[in-house]
């Protein structure tokens, strides 16, 4: 076991120290959500209300003879500081009789260790009592389970208080505690570091005009004398180094030392990476912090621009300094909105009780931050269960009695007119985990929310419950029975996932409205991708994206799912969501948003743009009559692609992804820029009917292959889509193993002239590019006086296939970049997504014989599953093999498999034309392995040249392959791996690595 040698925590962040109790949970200001362990079984329940002596608290009850102890966990664990030595003091109420035996407080450690801490109970104790822990996490005095084989009996950090448990004393009648109050006292703890961003301190966000506040505090919390070394690197997200230190002096116990960081230079996010030893010689600790330096686009006061901008949250049941400081973290970065559930259950626990002050506070607060509460009705009470309706599976959230449900919301509709404008009707109703019921059952409660809403609040907004996805025919039924109601003033939809997955639900979603003959507008509720497999700052590329896809497509807003992350596990799908990390700190994605409501808050969507060359451009008046054009390229071979843009009247200036403003040229009423793949937005000023995309200074589409020990040629088309002649100037800069020969420097294009340009490069027989990113040819370029940057294209280097099947794999699939997931973004699903190598991974070898393409692949799989077979192995554990070969017409794809009788079987799905596929697949010889304890499947084969068609020259010319690796563990096909894109999202060839036999 580690236990880190010191905490760290923002400014603003919960801290505790020797001086006194802080608390973890007070159940008499907050109520927070609780687990109980066989709640209904063993007749138990936890409800707050006022105690004896007029405190509030939670009331625990339970019944003796269902069960001989309880046991309950708060559904948001609370969050403990390192330390050396503490205390937990619970203060709790005692009735005279009823009492439990003992009452036990259990912690969770970072490997999901459970401890448990136990005090007897008197049995002649009752009023108010105090119950102490101590705790000491190197030898914890507590029962201990779970953790799995990192189990050690000792508390790892991060550790969290999770709840509560005691022991009965009777097994007859029944019995009840009262619990006010949960502190945690730090008796002797590591040094302290927190993050000083000013006035921002609290979520880590560093504004404007105090850069000098930027700093590190290091308090020493040891009895004695420190003298502790510091070294810290700040970069920013794309990796660039943005300032490092070291600092070391003598620290007295309970002082704190003040260290300046430097001022960024540029708005972004930056990750701070800390080393602390506490002497000389000591074990060192190593820490990442993030903080943002932006200007914030919030507090929004007054009315609400017509485009909403929203967040989904979750904010019930957390401490209320948490509770603020999120609601400060979404008002900042401009925010209006927060999108919210509102539980059916915890609002009217029993039949005619209601206990609106669970959510009142929180609308309360929001408000006060200037954002408006956007509930969503749904998690039904166990005492409303319909005994008519017919579950879709086990488990889920039930359909309710009509005539409860009308009366809810009613209620509920009632008690809050005049203080919210908008109110869903249930969540995600396509999912059977929040909705076991039928399509038809939805629609009857959304047709009996509507009218019994419109009865006493007509002006409130009713929003269907946002369906998760537009993809299956079941998803699309429901959304046509949706439509048909009537009873909704606008259509909710979620669609998580990248922009390639989401357009064509959005497509799905206009057509079907179309269909109907509606004009119901359309809200993206709740969309955004987790970074789980992609990282924070292609997440923030994607928040862009989707956001303005969304709008230029006629969405009324936007909410991104969620503000904060849900959990620290960096493998849980569901944990990476948010636009903040777990513990309140910025994210890219957060630094994304904040510039999307400083510059397109009160915007209008005018049009697209289209400049072709797979480039995604929509046009908008910014609230200050200036246009903005959102823009990004699809291009698979450039990172970038020079455009044109003509009829601009004004000054120009380039905003990227976190709102740095770069000035553009502009000539003669044009300017040229560059949409990378990095969306940006180019703000111009000009009579939009004027301003139109003017073409492309270079052809997209290009990928360079080249082939080591050789001159390789690559030829990038050059084009001047001006209406004057154009000066162009080269400046070629190569990766390691390569270099330009006889490079062509400079060249002049007429109007309109496109120009392929040679260039000969000289590969190093052991070039090979870095194992994640590619090598990347450099061009320097200058567009005569309209433009000055750098483009850059990937080389991808010719895999020769040599005699026999080598020992060195060909290809090494185990990266999450090489992850395609196909799993449904909901919470019952998130253990299906790819965490490890260990999930899935893969050693590609390639070579052959005088009559064979030579194929070996070793797979490391967790579960192999393979039920299906024929045209449908793809569904189960299967590789996919794909090949493009010179002359032919058509593609090939080749499935392998070993199925459930472990046999081998190889079937064609695509021939190119004039070749038959069964014929092709059963000329394949294939044989597979599974070694169970190694958790890895072995295929091999070989495919006759003859059967497909591989001539010599083809061979020695190259011809193109890949292929994936599909995983599904018993539930779905939830994901593959592969080599390179274009055969899972679609076929495209072009992608593909290129193999040669000599």
């Amino acid at each position: 076991m580690k236990i880190g040698l010191f905490g760290t925590v923002l400014a603003a962040a919960f801290c505790v120290a020797a001086a006194g109790p802080a608390a973890l949970v007070d159940f008499g200001a907050e109520t927070p959500a609780l687990e109980i362990h066989r709640a209904a079984e063993n007749g138990q329940t936890g409800v707050y209300r006022t105690l004896p002596d007029g405190k509030r608290g939670l009331r625990f009850e339970w019944d003796n003879g269902s069960a001989n102890h309880f046991e309950f966990v708060l559904k948001e664990f609370r969050k403990l500081p390192e330390f050396d030595a503490a205390e937990i003091r619970v203060t709790a109420y005692l009735p005279p009789e009823g009492t439990p035996r003992t009452l036990n407080v259990r912690l969770r450690d970072r490997d999901g260790e459970m401890f448990q801490f136990s005090q007897p109970v008197p049995a002649e104790a009752s009023g108010w009592r105090e119950f102490r822990y101590r705790i000491d996490p190197l030898k914890p005095d507590a029962g201990s389970w779970y953790g799995g084989k990192k189990a050690n009996k000792k508390i790892d950090f991060p550790a969290c208080f999770a709840g509560f448990a005691g022991d009965f004393r009777s097994h007859a009648g029944t019995g009840w505690i009262g619990l006010e109050k949960v502190e945690f006292t730090v008796t002797s703890a590591p040094p302290l570091l927190s993050l000083d961003t000013g006035k921002g301190s609290a979520i880590g966000v560093l504004t404007p005009g105090e850069e000098k506040q930027l700093s590190l505090r290091l308090e020493n919390r040891r009895p004695g004398t420190l003298t502790p070394e510091l070294s810290w690197s700040i970069t920013d997200v794309s990796g660039k180094a943005a300032g490092e230190g070291k600092w070391s002096q003598v620290l007295e116990s309970g002082k704190t030392a003040e260290i300046p960081l430097p001022p960024p230079r540029k708005f972004g996010v930056y990750y701070l990476d800390l080393r602390l030893k506490e002497s000389a010689g000591a074990a060192a600790d190593v820490r990442r912090l993030s903080y943002a330096y932006l200007a914030p686009a919030g507090p929004v006061a007054g009315k609400r621009e017509e485009f909403v901008f929203g967040i989904c949250a979750h904010l019930r049941g957390k401490p209320a300094e948490e509770q603020r400081r999120e609601a400060m973290a979404a008002a900042w970065c401009g925010a209006t909105l927060i999108r919210d559930d509102a539980s059916w259950g915890r609002i009217q626990p029993k039949p005619g009780e209601w206990r609106f002050e669970v959510y009142d506070p929180i609308r309360e607060l929001l408000a006060e931050y200037g954002l408006e509460w956007a509930p969503i009705l749904n998690f039904p009470p166990l005492w409303s269960r319909a005994a008519d309706s017919r579950p879709r599976r086990k488990g889920g959230c039930h359909r309710p009695e009509y005539h409860d449900w009308a009366r809810f919301v009613r209620g509920f509709a009632a008690h809050y007119r005049g203080k919210i404008r908008s109110v869903e009707i249930w969540n995600e109703p396509d999912h059977p985990g929040f909705a076991n019921f039928s399509g038809e059952e939805y629609v009857e409660l959304l047709k009996t929310a509507y009218r019994e809403i419109k009865a006493v609040a007509p002006e409130l907004s009713v929003l269907s419950g946002g369906v998760a996805g537009l993809q299956s025919e079941e998803q699309k039924r429901l959304f046509r029975l949706i439509l048909e109601s009537k009873s909704c003033d606008m259509l909710a939809f979620h669609g998580h996932g990248g922009l390639g997955g989401y357009r064509p639900q959005v497509a799905n979603l206009l057509k079907l409205r179309r269909e109907a003959g509606a004009d119901t507008p359309w809200f993206a509720n709740e969309t955004a991708i987790s970074a789980i497999l992609i990282g924070e700052l292609r997440q923030a590329e994607i928040l862009f994206q989707k956001f303005l896809y969304s709008w230029a497509n006629g969405a009324s807003g936007y909410n991104w799912y969620d503000l904060r992350n849900d959990g620290d596990d960096p493998g849980n799908n569901e944990h990476n969501f948010g636009l903040l990390t777990r513990d309140i700190r910025p994210k890219a994605a957060y630094a994304a948003y904040n510039m999307l409501a400083n510059h397109y808050r009160g915007a209008e969507f005018l049009r697209p743009l289209a400049f072709g060359n797979g480039v995604e451009a929509f046009l908008f008046r910014g609230r200050d009559g200036k246009l903005l054009l959102a823009v990004w390229s699809n291009d698979a071979g450039a990172d970038g692609i020079p455009l044109r843009l003509a009829g601009v009247t004004g000054m120009a200036a380039e905003i990227d992804l976190f709102g740095n403003m770069t000035p553009l040229p502009v000539r003669r009423g044009e300017l040229a820029f560059k949409a990378g793949r990095r969306p940006a937005t180019v703000r111009v000023e000009a009579d939009a009917a004027g301003l139109q995309p003017g073409g492309a200074f270079l052809r997209s589409g290009a990928e360079f292959t080249v082939t080591p020990g050789s001159e390789s040629t690559v030829t990038p088309e050059f084009v001047n889509p001006t209406g004057r002649p154009l000066a162009v100037k080269l400046a070629w800069k190569t990766p390691a193993g390569v270099t330009v020969r006889d490079a062509v420097r400079s060249l002049r294009l007429k109007p309109g002239e496109a120009r392929k340009v040679p260039v000969r490069l000289a590969v190093a027989e052991t070039f090979t590019p870095p194992e994640r990113e590619p090598a990347v040819l450099q061009l320097g370029l200058e567009l005569g006086a309209l433009w000055k940057g750098s483009v850059g294209w990937p080389l991808h280097p010719v895999v020769r296939l040599a005699q026999g099947v080598p020992r060195t794999p060909t290809f090494v699939l185990r990266d999450a970049s090489q992850v395609i997931p196909f799993v449904p973004n909901v919470p019952d699903k998130a253990h299906l997504f790819w965490k490890n190598a260990a999930d899935l991974s893969a050693e590609i070898r390639l070579g052959r014989d005088k009559e064979a393409l030579l194929f070996e692949a070793a797979v490391t799989d967790d579960v192999h599953h393979q039920p299906y077979a024929g045209a449908e192995a793809w569904k189960g554990d299967n590789i996919q093999i794909a090949m493009k070969l010179p002359g032919q017409n058509g593609l090939w794809e080749l499935g392998l498999s070993r199925l459930r009788d472990n046999s081998g079987e190889a079937f064609c799905w695509l021939a190119p034309a004039g070749f038959p596929a069964e014929k092709t697949a059963a000329a394949i010889r294939l044989e597979t392995s599974r070694d169970e304890r190694a958790k890895r499947t072995v295929y091999r084969a070989a495919i006759p040249f003859r059967a497909i068609g591989l001539t010599e020259a083809a061979a020695r010319r190259g011809f193109r392959f890949n292929l994936i690796v599909n995983d599904n563990d018993g539930e779905m096909r939830e994901s593959c791996i592969g080599i390179a894109p274009g055969i899972a999202e679609d076929k495209d060839p072009e992608r593909y690595p290129t193999l040669v036999i000599p």
